[in-house]
């Protein structure tokens, strides 16, 4: 018992001294680091100010889309339907038992109902 707690104690000492030498999370010397270029504040709060994401540069000519690349990006009633059916399809295989034979059913009829709806508008 007496080892065990020395063996403890000396591994969180030495995780306490050499964490910050250690650098794990740091990519590269603080002086090999390049200094952004000045960005200038947007005079107003906008949604890309907001976001924490990471993204890559875009041009001004590519800033703008059209409204036929919003459209093909939208799932059609039929193609939601199809996805939701097989999602609950999968939800009643993985509960079995009767409540999941009833769940698989009811989304193998709400995915085939869909796959009607999507062939009747195409």
């Amino acid at each position: 018992m007496q080892g065990s707690v020395r063996t403890h104690l000396a591994a969180l000492v030495a995780l306490v001294v050499l964490a910050p030498v250690a650098g794990a999370q740091e990519l590269a010397r603080p002086d090999a680091r390049e200094t952004p270029a000045a960005v200038a504040a947007p005079a107003a709060p906008s949604r890309d100010a907001a976001s924490v994401a990471v993204r890559a540069p875009v041009a001004a000519a590519d800033a703008t889309v059209g409204e036929g690349a919003v459209a093909a990006a939208q799932f059609g009633r039929g193609e939601t339907l199809m996805i939701v059916g097989g999602a609950a399809l999968l939800a009643g295989l993985i509960i079995g038992d009767d409540a999941g034979t009833v769940i698989a059913v009811s989304g193998a009829i709400v995915g085939l109902y869909g796959l009607y709806v999507y062939l009747g508008t195409n």
